[in-house]
């Protein structure tokens, strides 16, 4: 992990960033309940930045761990569902936004109210990652058809 302070002049952004590295595969995890008002069709909308890397591209891994009230299942046992990934191409300049759109056909019986573990990870083993150096994972949004 990471805090950068912009180059800006004052007041400064500072900006928290998770650090992915180009050859192994780190992941994180964070977990929250899922909205009264969820229908279907979860999309994870990752935005990152390349540290050093001006071509390429990298692989995300997105996986889901879906557990509702009243499920016969220990939390404390519960796996993830099979990987979602997507690939994107790294902006020409390093430092630049970009934004990689992960449907995730895999969300293990994702419903309403369930409690959702998110498990993000840069897939450095794939063969489609050939970006060099650090990608810096700053935000994750999921959207999703409403009930």
């Amino acid at each position: 992990m990471s805090v950068t302070k912009s180059s800006a002049t004052a007041p400064g952004v500072y900006t928290l960033k998770l650090l992915f590295d180009a050859s192994s595969e780190e992941w994180c995890v964070w977990q929250f309940r899922m909205p009264d008002d969820y229908a279907s069709t979860p999309v994870a909308k990752l935005q990152w930045l390349a540290a050093s890397a001006t071509s390429g591209a990298v692989v995300w891994d997105v996986r889901i761990s879906a557990t509702s009230p009243g499920d016969s299942t220990d939390v404390d046992a519960q796996d993830f569902g099979s990987a979602n990934t997507g690939t994107t191409t790294v902006p020409g300049t390093a430092g630049y936004l970009a934004e990689t759109s992960i449907t995730l056909t895999n969300a293990d019986s994702l419903a309403a109210g369930d409690l959702v573990v998110v498990r993000v990870a840069r897939a450095a083993a794939d063969g489609s990652d050939t970006a060099t150096g650090d990608a810096e994972l700053l935000a994750v949004g999921l959207s999703y058809t409403t009930s």
